[in-house]
């Protein structure tokens, strides 16, 4: 087989040193007795004993420890004894041979039978059978003993003349695991390299069993899984350390600070106190998008050591060992770089992207006496979570009514579930809500705007309100016929006339401690309360048109994230528990009931929710996926 460029990892002169390769990790020198990982870390025994010794878990009956180099998980066999857990772990023969055949090239090396007899000669012959280092008399003995024969013996001298990868190729023969016997054959069907007696025991009824020439020869699979490989780990060195995306972060973070700073100093003195407020939501906000790419990039991190280690082992035994262990390694990588594939699938930086903006307010640019804030804080994120996309309601005729942020449409499907009509729009729509009787939608609109649409037939838009407001989640109040409306950016709910003017404005309460964090949806009672699911809070509160707090439903069974509510006939709320995969019903007065649907009942995320006036339960999950449930 024409084997692929691979990088040095030896020097090609005749003094042939090897570089960091054959060193252990945990004791920094060469290795003794390796051992090597199912992740393809090699470490010495006894060094893998001490570390194992105190870093195991037991996980149920098996015990378990992290790769001191990838922290992959590692179960150990079950034969493994306390303390020598090592013992049972796959010896390294490709790095014992390495080893012993660096070792024989030092110009010192000692024959190797004399070592034993505790006597000390220098070793001039080279068994490639044996991997022993002989001295002229062991030689001769050696080569005349019945046994030993046939083996073939190399001088030393000779062979330091030679490049160390062309040596390790040589090596005449490799002896299987299981039998002791010399690895001749290939099996193309199950990709084992197999000696007589593993073809006669365990793939006898295995067709396509070949010689190893042969199987070399015919180019088997490991070209594409070394250049798959070079692939993901390029792919993964974007999120590796102080990655592309990171930097772009913490330059972020630098460059909101800076914008703030420079915005406070040209203000008056009277917006110091909102300076030291934004600055420490800076804070906050970095640390929490720190953390949010960490999560992103850590498992990749983590893979990209493993793989790096899988690319590396087979750049050696491609350049180093013989054609029998590099068929041996190939199904173990093989089936890692699968795992790799389904774990990771494609690898986009752009979607790693996290990053903080400030958005000044307008008012502190133009008009410093009339401020009331100098901006907001908030993490951009290059992957769609889903989450603020969607709305839902229902019309008299049970049609369902859904916004989509992501595409930038309104569709339309009927009770039956098909779709009937869509309209495409060209800013993101947020929330959605019915208007009275005559089945008119409003949809809040990215750039302070919310739509009017006729859904009776087809989607028809009927006209456009500007807003004072850029708004996110939008209620129809019946009894008194304006809209009920939420602002993330500004922390405040409104309640507007259909022409978008402000009636009032709910911010602080009677203490003046902000009512709100992060108001989401939103949901007019028929008693005229207003019910308001808060993200950053992870609870729901229920206010009276005074703007009183009724109720404040917080943190009950580790509710998070918080998303879609509304209000059936008689005053149950229902509650979207977002990242807990459930929908829970709350009484009027804001006491926990029960939980209407779970994650059994096929339930994945539900974002926005509607209750029709025919007792049907519409939701729709941040797939984009819309469920309909019948309540009783």
């Amino acid at each position: 087989m024409e084997k692929m460029a691979t990088p040095d990892v030896l020097q090609s002169t005749p003094t042939m040193q090897a570089e960091d390769f054959s060193v252990c990790s945990l004791c920094q020198e060469t290795f003794k007795r390796p051992k090597i990982l199912t992740c393809l870390h090699t470490f010495c025994c006894e060094c893998l004993n001490d570390y194992i010794g105190k870093n195991v878990e037991n996980a149920s009956k098996a015990v378990v420890f992290s790769c001191p180099s990838c922290d992959m998980d590692i179960e150990v066999p079950a034969l493994a004894t306390d303390g020598r857990y090592a013992d049972v772990i796959k010896n390294d023969q490709f790095m014992e041979s390495f080893v012993e055949l660096k070792n024989a090239l030092q110009d010192d090396k000692s024959c190797d039978i004399c070592v034993r007899r505790d006597a000390s000669v220098v070793a001039k012959n080279w068994c490639t059978d044996c991997n022993d280092a002989l001295c002229e008399a062991c030689s001769q003995v050696h080569l005349h003993v019945k046994v030993t024969s046939s083996h073939t013996m190399t001088s030393l001298e000779e062979m330091r003349k030679q490049p160390l990868d062309l040596i390790m190729r040589k090596k005449s023969k490799v002896n299987c695991d299981r039998h002791g016997e010399s690895i001749t054959l290939f099996c193309v069907d199950c990709k084992d390299p197999l000696c007589v007696q593993c073809l006669a025991v365990s793939h006898r009824r295995c067709e396509n069993v070949i010689t190893v020439n042969d199987a070399v020869t015919s180019k088997t699979d490991i070209d594409n899984i070394l250049e798959t490989l070079r692939s993901f780990q390029m792919s993964l060195d974007n999120v590796d350390g102080l990655s592309v995306v990171e930097k772009e972060l913490e330059d972020s973070v630098e460059n909101t600070r800076n914008e703030i700073t420079y915005l406070s100093n040209s203000l008056c003195a009277k917006i110091r106190e909102q300076e030291q407020f934004l600055l420490k939501r800076l804070d906050e906000k970095s640390s929490e998008a720190r953390n949010i790419l960490k999560e992103r990039t850590e498992p990749r991190k983590v893979q990209t050591k493993t793989a790096k280690a899988a690319s590396q082992r087979m750049n050696n035994l491609l350049r180093f060992g013989s054609d029998v262990e590099v068929l041996m390694a190939f199904n173990q990588i093989k089936k890692q770089v699968d795992d790799f594939n389904l774990q990771m699938g494609e690898t986009n930086p752009e979607k790693l992207k996290v990053s903080i903006e400030f958005t000044p307010d307008d008012t502190s640019l133009t008009y410093l006496d009339e401020m009331k804030m100098l901006g907001e804080l908030r993490i951009e994120t290059g992957a769609d979570d889903g989450i603020s996309c969607w709305g839902v309601t229902c019309t008299s005729l049970d049609d369902i009514i859904v916004t989509d942020c992501k595409n930038k449409r309104i569709q339309k499907f009927s009770k039956g579930g098909e779709l009937v009509d869509h309209i495409q729009l060209d800013d993101e729509p947020r929330d959605i809500s019915t208007c009275g009787h005559g089945d008119d939608v409003a949809v809040p609109l990215i750039g302070r705007l919310i739509m009017f649409i006729a859904t009776r037939k087809s989607l028809a838009l009927i006209r456009r309100t500007k807003t004072e407001r850029q708004y996110d989640g939008i209620s129809y109040s019946n009894t008194e016929s304006y809209l009920v409306v939420s602002c993330l950016r500004e922390q405040c709910v409104d309640l507007i006339q259909l022409d978008g003017q402000v009636l009032r404005s709910y911010v602080n309460d009677p203490n003046g401690d902000p009512l709100f964090d992060q108001p989401r949806y939103v949901s007019a009672a028929i008693d005229g309360t207003i019910i308001v699911s808060d993200i950053g809070k992870h609870g729901v509160k229920c206010i009276n048109q005074r703007g009183e707090v009724m109720f404040n439903y917080t943190a009950h069974n580790d509710m998070r994230n918080p998303q879609g509510v509304c209000v059936d006939k008689i005053g149950n709320v229902f509650l979207a528990d977002n990242s807990n995969d459930r929908i829970q019903l709350l009484t009027s007065r804001g006491e926990f009931q029960r939980y209407v649907l779970v994650k059994d009942s096929g339930l994945e995320r539900p974002c926005a929710i509607f209750v029709s006036s025919s007792n049907r339960l519409i939701i729709v999950q941040n797939d984009g996926m819309v469920k309909v449930y019948s309540y009783c």
